[in-house]
């Protein structure tokens, strides 16, 4: 590896700067091996990791199903269904099996927070291929 071969631009230098020790040394062996260009595309793909912000573990998300409210609040394998109608989260149940979602419905009590009547709450147990009712 001859580092004196390698050249490199001011706006590569200040992705050079921004990397830890490891990175840096990954980042001058990848320049040599296969670009500085690839290299570049690397690393910048590592800090776009590193420092994009996560993803909210909890998603809340209201709709309306005929006359009905439903609210639908996702947990990272949780999912809790709090409506007027017992009806409507059936409905929504059966969507989601059919779209290949696997459920298991988990006891829970009514908190101070769930406005409507009917909770339920079920554990995302995987996810298959969608099944079709024909």
């Amino acid at each position: 590896m001859k580092l004196k071969e390698l050249e490199i631009q001011e706006d590569d230098f200040d992705l050079f700067v921004a990397l830890d020790a490891c990175d840096k040394i990954e980042f001058l062996f990848d320049a040599m091996q296969v670009g500085l260009d690839a290299a570049t595309t690397k690393q910048v793909g590592k800090l776009a990791d590193k420092y994009m912000p996560k993803s909210p573990a909890v998603s809340v998300q209201k709709y309306q199903v005929g006359p009905y409210r439903l609210c639908v609040t996702q947990y990272p394998n949780k999912i809790h269904l709090n409506s007027n109608s017992i009806r409507a989260i059936r409905k929504f149940i059966a969507k989601l099996w059919n779209d290949g979602i696997m459920l298991r419905r988990l006891e829970a009590d009514k908190t101070d927070f769930d406005m409507y009547r009917f909770l339920r709450v079920y554990e995302v147990i995987g996810k298959g291929q969608p099944f079709s009712s024909n």
